[in-house]
């Protein structure tokens, strides 16, 4: 555990790349529909890739904790981590509306207050808001997490592992049944998300030597068997527009398969392909891939002939990704570093 501890997690980064490229797959083949893309788009890569950063956050959020839990602290890096980055896109997506050099933007000028308040906040999907950037939605429910995470081990310490492993599947069971009971279709991918980064921690558990390898796999088994009893709900027994069951059970199947078997087979997990070189450095700006890319695919869609559009919303992918890097997202990373020095140096006081 002493190297896992003392690394980077490399190859956790090559696994937030691939996480990213299945949600760029996923919204450039919703673009731009091709026949020979049809049955990956079925397998629904995007949801599958954000499954996947849930089980990361899960596992690494931990580790950020390990030699003890300053609730403040926590906060500060947390909200630099996701703030910086997403506030930068939207000023972007904003100045590009208002200036005609993104049209897909063009409506911004004519929203009201309350719906700008709403974005801002991340709490567009709970108000009834449109999203300006869709892929923010992830955003809140990631912030959940870590709220939930640090009162849970603020409060019951060792104990919150489980305590949150017996909680999440069991309020997602009774969300179910209410479903069924009021016949009414209740969302339940949110609340499973977060269930998701559950069994990561637990995945963390396994690593620091508190959770044997039997228990672990019952984890996932209970997992898998939560995520197929509500999935058949909110897409079998009810509908839903645009997902269908098979797009909704392959996610939450092969997402945390994958995840697991990247964890738990050494071979694997210690390989120089996922470790070294270009990938895990790659994966470094997947948080800015990720949140930059619906803007490359905007431009690349406005500006270039259609034979051209995939190939310029990838390249302009990367250059966004890398500058958003480069330029927010590690100025933020360094900026809540900065504040926590303040705070506990007794120049910013809780």
């Amino acid at each position: 555990m002493s190297s896992l501890e003392s690394s980077r997690l490399a190859f956790v980064d090559t696994l937030r790349l691939f996480a990213a490229a299945l949600v760029v797959f996923q919204h450039l083949a919703e673009r731009y529909p091709a026949t020979a893309t049809q049955p990956l788009v079925e397998l629904g890569p995007g949801v599958m890739g954000v499954v996947l950063f849930f089980l990361i956050s899960g596992y690494v959020i931990p580790f950020s904790v390990r030699n003890g839990l300053d609730p403040m602290a926590f906060l500060i890096r947390r909200l630099c981590r996701i703030y910086p980055l997403f506030l930068a896109a939207i000023c972007g997506v904003a100045i590009g509306g208002w200036t005609g050099l993104l049209d897909q933007w063009a409506y911004l000028s004519g929203i009201s207050y309350w719906r700008w308040a709403a974005n801002l906040l991340l709490v567009q999907d709970f108000v009834g808001v449109p999203a300006i950037l869709g892929v923010s939605w992830t955003l809140i429910i990631e912030l959940i997490w870590y709220a939930l995470f640090a009162v849970a081990i603020s409060i019951y310490k060792e104990r919150a592992a489980l305590l949150l492993a017996i909680m999440m599947p069991t309020i997602l069971v009774v969300l179910g049944l209410a479903s069924l009971w009021m016949e009414t279709r209740i969302p339940l991918g949110r609340p499973a998300m977060i269930y998701a980064a559950i069994l990561g921690y637990q995945a963390y558990q396994f690593h620091s030597g508190k959770l044997s390898r039997k228990q672990l796999a019952f984890a996932l088994g209970i997992f898998l068997a939560v995520s197929w009893f509500t999935n058949i709900i909110a897409f079998g027994i009810f509908t839903h527009p645009s997902i269908t069951l098979a797009q909704a059970l392959g996610p939450w199947t092969i997402a945390p398969l994958l995840f697991f078997v990247v964890l738990l087979v050494d071979r694997i997990r210690t390989s120089p392909l996922i470790n070294s070189g270009f990938l895990p450095l790659a994966g470094t700006i997947s948080y800015s891939i990720y949140l930059l890319h619906p803007i490359a695919n905007a431009a690349a869609d406005q500006y270039f002939v259609p034979s051209a559009k995939i190939p310029a919303a990838l390249a302009l992918t990367v250059i966004l990704s890398v500058l958003g890097y480069r330029l927010v997202e590690r100025p933020g990373i360094d900026l809540g570093r900065y504040l926590v020095n303040l705070k506990r140096s007794g120049l910013v006081t809780a």
